[in-house]
């Protein structure tokens, strides 16, 4: 018998084993089942809403909800609306509202670099019209022609070149010159 067993002593190893080999598997592969399916639940976010930040000349200033469709002067009117002494010719307040705009509304007597802190800078190199007519001042026109001259030109090597190329008079660069960048 000994004999026997020394002979098919694998074989009773292999009988052994292969059940716990299976048990194995089938404890380790129900740990990594499929999880249970998400459930997606309404938040109080609504799609198409924003957040933007109104500082400076208005009665509240803070973070305000706002729809994404929506202007700078929806933005300012959502901050209890502009303050006595807000200037608010300084801002464009037809400009669309994007996710984290920071809308800074000066104080008349303000300085210039109330406005350049409205949000990043436009590049004249890299803007394209739609971008170019939010600055102030800026037309449909105007645009195009910035656009034509800098492909036909070639880029701007600093903003100044708006004026020495004649694309808009000294009264338009000085408002739109702390809201521009030609580029790196």
């Amino acid at each position: 018998m000994a004999d026997m067993i020394e002979r098919y002593r694998w074989l009773f190893v292999g009988l052994l084993a292969l059940p716990l080999a299976g048990a194995l598997v089938y404890l380790l592969s129900e740990r990594f089942d499929d999880p249970p399916p998400l459930q997606i639940t309404q938040s109080n976010v609504q799609l198409g809403e924003i957040r933007v930040y109104v500082a400076g000349a208005v009665v509240h200033p803070g973070v305000y909800p706002i729809g994404e469709d929506k202007r700078w002067i929806d933005a300012i009117q959502a901050a209890g609306g502009p303050a006595p002494d807000a200037n608010l010719e300084s801002v464009n307040l037809a400009r669309r509202i994007h996710d984290e705009d920071q809308i800074i509304v000066p104080r008349v007597g303000g300085t210039a670099a109330a406005a350049a802190a409205q949000g990043p800078l436009v590049d004249i190199n890299a803007a394209g019209q739609e971008q170019l007519i939010e600055l102030p001042g800026i037309g449909e026109v105007r645009a195009q022609k910035i656009i034509d001259s800098r492909t036909k030109d070639g880029r701007f090597g600093s903003i100044d070149d708006l004026l020495s190329r004649e694309l808009i008079p000294q009264s338009v660069f000085d408002d739109i010159s702390p809201l521009i960048t030609a580029g790196q």
